[in-house]
């Protein structure tokens, strides 16, 4: 049978098998078991090492050596100190961000994170808190709005101004920087000087559109998304703050959100009428801009607002929208509200329109711009009516 012998050697290889099989899975269950001894020896000698090694935060908040201040201060990432109400260490207690002092009262998930040693080429540990809902994603870094001690950002980005005292003042800003290029151009090349340009924190280049704006003579602001009261069906945009999120959690949306871009006068918020009702939600942001000592515009996206109330009670700089120019977009409507702002700033000496970055109010803001003079009216940057409009 030709078939015959191609058989046997199959019966054979059938009982071969098995064996080599069987000799296989023991000589891998012996190196596994070598491996994780000498795995397990290791993790001892390394626990052993960063236990010997390690130096809890209380010890380092407490110190009075300078280095300990620096490393803390320099750490990549927000370092979070727990069940310390006060730091003994004077230096680091004035180093320490704004951020930072924000946890001092919040244990969260503890971690050891290894730090440079300054005294020393050994690595320490030092145990701190992480929240990992505050860790953000993008390549941006971090830029302090406050750059230097004493830097007073609306003051120092705000556009010159000397101008009549007596005169009624109208000033306007302009929503949406950023987002379309051929309006964002017109506005930024059409519209006097005087008029404020806000920037979508969700412009691509966002930082060269800044740039442009306070190279034109414009004052830039950065527009702030919150809680509609149609959310989520209206939707602002990721890192939206929210009415009943967590104060910390809010605090860090926020933190994203103006380390996006530097070289602004202040923040607009965007949309949020639910968010600007709430009080709880609004005075712990109202608090951060004012430490950062940027102005606050409220663009009372509802008559509820209670934002300007907070920020006056604050004593921060601030200003509120006192007419959308073009909710309808037709030149009717725009016309009539800038006729509108021209009696209310008549009457009560200041006030500010907000429109949208659309060719059709860039032109008609732009022409009924120019016939201020003969009435008798200054056209003003958005700083020269701050804390001048009454507040309810």
């Amino acid at each position: 049978m030709l078939n015959e012998p191609e058989l046997q050697a199959s019966m054979r290889q059938q009982l071969i098998n098995p064996l080599r099989l069987a000799w296989g899975l023991v000589i891998f269950l012996i190196v596994i078991v070598i491996a994780w001894a000498f795995l397990s020896d290791e993790d001892q000698t390394t626990s052993k090492i960063a236990s010997k090694n390690s130096i809890t935060i209380n010890t380092l908040i407490n110190s009075e050596d300078e280095n300990i201040s620096k490393i803390i201060t320099t750490y990549p990432i927000t370092v979070v100190i727990d069940e310390v109400e006060e730091p003994k260490n004077k230096k680091l207690k004035t180093q320490l961000t704004s951020q930072q002092k924000i946890f001092i009262t919040k244990p969260l998930i503890t971690k050891a994170l290894p730090i440079l040693n300054t005294e020393s080429p050994q690595q320490k540990t030092v145990q701190v808190s992480i929240d990992k809902n505050i860790l953000t994603e993008g390549n941006h870094e971090p830029q302090s709005t406050q750059e230097q001690e004493g830097f007073i950002a609306w003051k120092e980005y705000a556009q010159p101004f000397i101008g009549s005292k007596d005169l009624p003042r109208i000033t306007i800003i302009i929503t949406d920087i950023g987002l379309n290029l051929n309006n964002s151009n017109e506005a930024i090349n059409i519209l006097p000087e005087q008029v404020g340009l806000a920037l979508s924190p969700y412009a691509r280049n966002i930082q060269s559109w800044m740039d442009r704006v306070r190279k034109t003579g414009h004052e830039g602001f950065l527009m702030i998304p919150t809680e509609p009261l149609s959310y989520p069906s209206n939707d602002p945009g990721p890192h939206t703050l929210m009415a009943n999120d967590d104060p910390i959690d809010n605090l860090a949306k926020l933190d994203w959100l103006l380390n996006q871009v530097k070289g602004y006068v202040g923040v607009i918020n965007h949309m949020g009428s639910k968010f600007t009702t709430e009080e709880e939600a609004l005075t712990p942001i109202l608090t951060e801009l004012q430490n950062k000592n940027l102005m606050f515009i409220d663009s009372r996206s509802t008559r509820f607002s209670v934002a300007s109330q907070i920020a006056q009670n604050l004593g921060m700089p601030s200003a509120k929208n006192d007419r959308y120019i073009d909710n309808v977009l037709t030149k009717v409507e725009i016309q009539k509200h800038l006729d509108e702002l021209e009696k209310t700033a008549i009457k009560l000496g200041t006030a500010l329109g907000l429109a949208r970055a659309v060719p059709l109010s860039i032109n008609e803001i732009s022409e009924w711009a120019d016939t201020l003079a003969n009435k008798g009216i200054e056209l003003v940057p958005v700083t020269a009516i701050a804390n001048r409009q009454w507040v309810k």
